[in-house]
């Protein structure tokens, strides 16, 4: 998995027309699950987060 600028991202979809999903996560659990997806499709996805719940999801693993 990479991770890229939202901005190359969305210049490839309007190059090559095709959209892009934005998944909002709440937890560890829907981020690992939606990027074990998108890993399995190689397609990229946008993730979404509140910031009052960026303390019950951690970034380091």
């Amino acid at each position: 998995m990479t991770i890229v600028n939202l901005k190359e991202i969305l210049k490839d979809t309007e190059k090559k027309k095709y959209a892009v999903g934005c998944f909002n996560v709440v937890n560890y659990d829907s981020v690992k699950g939606i990027l074990l997806a998108a890993e399995k499709m190689r397609s990229p996805v946008i993730l979404g987060i509140a910031e009052v719940q960026l303390k019950d999801v951690c970034f380091e693993s």
